[in-house]
């Protein structure tokens, strides 16, 4: 009797620690930490995206250039006003886009080029007027069949001495104004002429779409 008795508190006390050190197994309570856990994950990652995207945003240029072409049949006619020095020359570039290539990949910038119309067929570029305007001029359109990429090019380093120290005055050193591109990768080959480094500048461009459709003739384009 007294071994049973023994045997029963033993079994009752091992209930009650096994009932005292129990795990309580709560789903729900698991499913709001993992919430929780999701919801700072996801706040993580939207602010690595926000400073991905600012760091991605391009530099204002030192210098404003607000330029038009309008198209006129087998006439270009560029215009604009710009604050950088009288007698600044700007570059013009003709670049035809392949036959192929569609008015979706010319908008998102993945077209293919041809080489460019040479300046004896299309024009030279322009330059800056006392009042700030750019000199008027017209050029030549070859193909009204063919999508261009018509080109406006402000270089630095390419300017005259005496605009190179207006330059400098104005905005501080040439190889570190804000919003500079490379307009020319470096040349081996032309090095004794051009130096080893690239050339850089201010590019603006208007998309030339053919002549029988939208953007390609009778209207006034906006360089971007």
């Amino acid at each position: 009797m007294c071994r049973k008795i023994i045997v029963f508190v033993l079994l009752t006390a091992s209930c009650l620690f096994l009932t005292a050190c129990r795990v309580v197994f709560n789903p729900f309570t698991q499913d709001v930490e993992q919430k929780e856990v999701q919801k700072e994950y996801r706040q993580k990652a939207d602010v690595q995206e926000q400073e991905e995207v600012a760091e991605e945003e391009p530099e204002e240029p030192a210098f404003k250039i607000d330029a038009t072409l309008t198209l006129n049949g087998e006439n270009m006619v560029l215009t604009g006003k710009t604050d950088l020095p009288p007698d600044t020359y700007l570059k013009i570039n003709l670049i035809p886009y392949k036959g192929n290539a569609t008015a979706e990949e010319i908008k998102e910038k993945t077209a293919g080029t041809l080489n460019e119309v040479p300046a004896n067929t299309v024009g030279i570029g322009t330059s800056v007027e006392e009042d700030g305007s750019i000199r008027e001029k017209t050029y030549y359109r070859p193909d009204l069949s063919t999508r261009y990429r018509f080109e406006l090019v402000f270089e630095p380093e390419g300017q005259e001495e005496e605009i190179k120290q207006q330059l400098i005055e104005q905005a501080g050193n040439l190889d570190e104004l804000p919003g500079l591109q490379v307009t020319k990768e470096a040349d081996p080959d032309a090095s004794m002429v051009h130096g080893d480094d690239p050339v850089k500048g201010y590019i603006q461009t208007v998309n030339i779409m053919k002549a029988d459709e939208k953007n390609g003739d009778g209207v006034t384009l906006e360089f971007e």
